[in-house]
């Protein structure tokens, strides 16, 4: 994964239950900038229990031009290796392991960030996976479960294994994703790493990513999520793209096509609501003179009630840019 002509690459960061396949169709056609996405996580499973519905959400390799990552969310080395096996022979050249989930129902059975603490584990499992495993294996994590100091304890041990690359979103999994990033701490877990690392974590504008850029000069790749979710202009913007002249007809156009694209594979107009209300909640954050409306757009019960508010949204709405952030020293 080299760095583009800028010396940098993005990537769509995995938000579970919001950047999956739809979206991703809908998001990546319309909005430029992004060189990669990962995939909202999967959970490993053995070979016995493996179907093809369990990967219906990860689409070819390539998608939308670009490439797609998936991630597999386990703590069982024989589920991932059949889980990761089915994913190589789809295609795919990469797998990320998912030590980063924050939600208490993850980790307190021991997944995603819950097994932060017990950097035995995770070498148990790594040392079992690396020799079978087929794709490349990268792993996204945070800087620890409950401390900072977890991860700093785990660098070293992952800098033994030939791991493609390490995610590393600047935040405690107690956190959620809540209070500020740690800039401090993900300078000092990236002073130990080894490996091609790649920053995640309140990426929302211009002058937040050139701070942490000049920062961190060892980082190439840069994930982003919520903030690309909130302001779909962002990826062109780092990358210094062309920005259309008309911000909320880009919307627009984006809007019809994952409308379109969730009508068509949900069941029932309360599911399709459901996913478009959890969109608005971020995308609704910069767009200004139609507060009323974006109030009112989560108590729509009906597609006509919802299609009538949000047409008043894109016609009555500005968009403003994002304010730059104050930049956490921490």
């Amino acid at each position: 994964m080299s760095a583009d002509k800028e010396g940098f690459r993005l990537e769509l960061a995995p938000l579970h239950g919001v950047t999956g396949r739809v979206f991703r169709r809908a998001y990546l056609a319309a909005f430029p900038g992004f060189d990669s996405a990962m995939a909202p996580f999967i959970l490993s499973v053995r070979v016995d229990r493996l179907k093809d519905t369990h990967f219906k959400d990860l689409c070819p390799p390539e998608e939308g031009g670009i490439t797609l990552v998936p991630q597999i969310l386990g703590n069982d080395a024989a589920g991932f290796l059949a889980t990761a096996k089915v994913l190589a022979d789809s295609g795919y050249p990469e797998v990320n392991w998912n030590l980063g989930c924050p939600y208490p129902m993850v980790a307190d059975k021991g997944r995603g960030s819950g097994l932060l603490p017990f950097p035995d584990r995770i070498t148990r499992f790594l040392d079992e996976v690396c020799p079978r495993l087929g794709p490349r294996l990268s792993v996204k994590l945070r800087l620890g479960r409950r401390e900072a100091g977890e991860i700093l304890a785990l660098m070293p041990a992952l800098n033994a294994y030939p791991l493609s690359r390490i995610i590393l979103h600047a935040r405690l999994g107690i956190q959620m994703y809540k209070g500020r990033v740690d800039l401090e701490g993900f300078g000092r877990a990236a002073a130990l790493c080894t490996h091609r690392l790649s920053y995640n974590g309140d990426i929302k504008d211009s002058g937040g990513f050139e701070a942490r850029r000049t920062r961190f000069p060892e980082v190439q790749d840069w994930m982003i999520g919520r903030g690309a979710l909130e302001d779909p202009f962002l990826p062109a913007r780092l990358k210094g793209l062309a920005l259309p002249p008309e911000p909320l007809e880009a919307i627009r156009a984006f809007h019809a096509e994952l409308y379109r694209g969730y009508r068509a594979i949900l069941f029932g107009p309360a599911h399709v609501l459901d996913k478009m209300k959890e969109v608005w909640t971020y995308l609704g954050r910069n767009i200004q003179g139609a507060s009323r409306d974006l109030e009112a757009l989560p108590r729509a019960k009906t597609l006509e009630t919802y299609e009538a508010t949000v047409e008043r949204i894109l016609s009555k709405g500005q968009w403003q840019e994002p304010r730059p952030e104050e930049l956490s020293h921490k």
